[in-house]
């Protein structure tokens, strides 16, 4: 029987794996993407929302606090038994005897008892919540620049991909040209033009030109699966990027009408949000000093049977002043530890001013040397297939070695490799420009 069943399921038609969709992505859509699923970004934002929820936990230093108290219990203990009595309204004259007071029968107790806390004055607290939802606004500043990062990493990731596949189509053309050189030169042999040098010579640099586009090909898979990790898709989703490296690109603040400047990027913002935050904490550590001031009330039931049945209840409200006149040296500590963390948030709101702006010109730099450097390129690449359509005739008719046409092809080889790297780098001097200034800090 089990062989038959193992026969019957061997005879069934194989069922094709299924493939993934082909994903298309413009360089926006991958941004936009990644902004939504990158798991370190999510895990940036999840942290800003923690830091909002630590500042909403400090409310209670000036928001009234209301709670409810419900419990049951059976004693036997005479003062216990005294007390719930008289709380449910339920104390008779036969229970001011000896006996009963001294050894009272078991007796149950519900009680159901709701208060409500209202700060007067804490300036401790007060400062407090201030501090941390100053900290909040930082944190979540933080985390908006993290969405800068993003946006930054995920445009480089694009343009190596782009680059590493069009260095494999230009090293592919180079390969199929080379080919074409050692057919052209064992025709020319065959007819007795040249020696069986230049075929091997041919062959030698075709077989380098092969090892440098298996090489790129790795590159390529490479840098695609760099790019899926950031927009976390599978590493077997196939995907197609439909933005190319031509044409000059764009920055939000490049050119005449463009106003960017660094006192929007997201770490200086947390940096400045974290000094406003310690400046409070130093007012919270002064008013910890101080004393604190609430009203309160609070409202009983308690019955025998159940929380609401027969019994009674009563109601308390009063105010209450709280004030440690000498907690030894703490609260000379706290002080002087809040102030020297206000300098440090003084020293680091400094040093991440200057490092944005030596960020900003040490890309201004990069971004026009790029410019230049595809200006340059773009011109030795037209002038390298020149170059390269005169050898192949001067090889033709004789007037040249082999090896001039396979110097002129290598040349025109890496003229076109150069020019797409160029591409690439202005492309990206042009992402990392408005990263500089936090364009896309959000």
């Amino acid at each position: 029987m089990i062989i038959a069943i193992i026969l019957l399921m061997a005879a069934q038609p194989a069922v094709p794996a299924t493939q993934p969709d082909t994903v298309r992505l413009s360089l926006h859509a991958a941004i936009e993407r990644a902004h939504e699923h990158n798991p370190s970004l999510r895990a940036e934002r999840a942290e800003a929302d923690a830091a909002a929820g630590r500042a909403q936990e400090a409310t209670p230093a000036y928001l009234p606090s209301i709670g409810v108290d419900m419990g049951f219990l059976r004693t036997n203990d005479p003062v216990a038994v005294f007390g719930l009595k008289l709380r449910q309204s339920n104390f008779q004259a036969q229970d001011l005897a000896l006996d009963a007071l001294n050894s009272p029968d078991p007796y149950n107790g519900f009680n159901t008892v709701a208060t409500i806390e209202l700060p007067i004055f804490t300036a401790e607290g007060i400062f407090g919540h201030s501090a941390a939802k100053r900290a909040a606004s930082a944190r979540e500043a933080a985390a908006s620049r993290a969405a800068g990062a993003t946006t930054f990493f995920v445009t480089r990731a694009y343009w190596d991909a782009q680059l590493s596949a069009r260095q494999v189509e230009a090293l592919a053309a180079a390969l199929e040209a080379a080919l074409s050189h050692a057919r052209q030169a064992e025709a020319m042999q065959q007819q007795g033009l040249v020696t069986s040098l230049d075929a091997r010579l041919a062959r030698v640099h075709a077989a380098g030109t092969e090892t440098q586009l298996l090489a790129a090909r790795a590159r390529a898979d490479n840098a695609l699966s760099a790019l899926r990790t950031m927009l976390a898709l599978p590493d077997s989703t196939p995907i197609t990027l439909t933005d190319s490296l031509v044409g000059d690109g764009s920055s939000a603040c490049e050119g005449a009408d463009a106003v960017c400047t660094i006192d929007d990027r997201g770490d200086v913002v947390a940096h400045r949000m974290g000094n406003s935050a310690a400046a409070a904490a130093v007012r919270s550590a002064w008013g910890k000093n101080l004393p604190a001031v609430a009203a309160f009330g609070s409202y009983g039931y308690f019955g025998q049977s159940n929380f609401f049945g027969a019994g009674g209840g009563g109601w308390t409200i009063g105010i209450g002043l709280q004030w440690k006149l000498f907690p030894g040296l703490a609260g000379i500590g706290a002080i002087n530890r809040a102030k020297a963390e206000r300098r440090a948030a003084d020293a680091r709101l400094a040093a991440a001013e200057d490092e944005a702006r030596l960020e900003v010109t040490r890309t201004q730099r990069m971004l026009a040397a790029a410019t230049e450097r595809v200006s340059v390129a773009a011109s030795a690449d037209s002038e390298a297939q020149q170059a390269l359509e005169q050898a192949r005739l001067r090889y033709q008719t004789g007037a040249s070695t082999i090896t001039e046409l396979l110097d002129v092809q290598a040349a025109a080889t890496a003229a076109t490799l150069s020019l797409l790297s160029a591409r690439r780098d202005l492309f990206l001097a042009l992402a990392a420009l408005d990263f500089a200034y936090g364009v896309n800090d959000r």
